[in-house]
């Protein structure tokens, strides 16, 4: 499963067309990715059929959210469920630098039916082994977890993903890795030599000169799903 950040509706149909398998919509992608307006998730649902996951996150100061921030993320995600889209994308921390974890209970109570992939606010945890854990608790509500394994390239944490995805695999019922940042069809069969994994997620690596102002390009997703589905 190859998913691609898009941006615009013309994002998600190039998406479609060139063969992704999902998009994470988000806004201000310089700011590492915004919850996208009302008018911009509604014309990306319409205009590809791929499964959208709507990023809930109302700003970039940091993933640590006040009650203000709180009750906007409860009206971004009960305006995901009118749109159609098939989940949220959420992480949030304590100030402590912990998994926020009365928080992310609200998001799973908020979601109902949605699909959640907690992203990498994980990343920004003091100890990420111990929220890692703490994250496989709720198992069975998060759907994935998005994660570079700790590093600003998942290619220099290899090990690790290889041992939560593991995780993975001996409980199936618990969420998936998918793996994001850094990721790119140049190193695509590097990552799969040692995880011969199934779940990416590529942002700019999708793109013209690895550009978000520039189109996702046919020949990029084409060589990151070579290597995915190899046999």
């Amino acid at each position: 499963m190859l998913e691609v950040i898009v941006q615009n509706p013309r994002d998600a149909y190039l998406a479609e067309k060139y063969g992704a398998n999902r998009m994470e919509v988000v806004s201000a992608i310089s700011e590492g990715g915004l919850t996208p307006s009302y008018g911009a998730i509604k014309e990306i649902v319409r205009a590809s059929k791929l499964p959208a996951m709507m990023m809930i996150r109302p700003h970039s100061f940091s993933f640590v959210y006040d009650d203000a921030a709180r009750i906007v993320m409860e009206r971004d995600i009960e305006l995901a469920k009118e749109v159609g889209v098939q989940g949220i994308v959420y992480g949030g921390i304590t100030a402590d630098g912990d998994i926020d974890q009365a928080l992310l209970e609200k998001i799973i109570e908020w979601k109902g039916d949605l699909d959640l992939t907690f992203h990498r606010a994980l990343e920004a945890t003091k100890d990420i082994e111990a929220s890692y854990q703490v994250l496989r608790t709720y198992g069975k509500d998060i759907k994935q977890l998005l994660t570079s394994g700790g590093t600003a390239s998942a290619l220099d944490s290899l090990p690790r993903l290889k041992r939560w995805i593991q995780d993975s695999e001996a409980q199936p019922d618990s969420f998936q890795i998918l793996v994001g940042s850094g990721v790119k069809p140049e190193n695509i069969a590097t990552f799969q030599a040692t995880l011969n994994h199934t779940d990416y997620h590529v942002g700019s690596a999708a793109r013209e000169a690895n550009d978000f102002s520039k189109d996702i390009l046919k020949e990029n997703i084409d060589i990151l799903q070579q290597q995915i589905n190899k046999d």
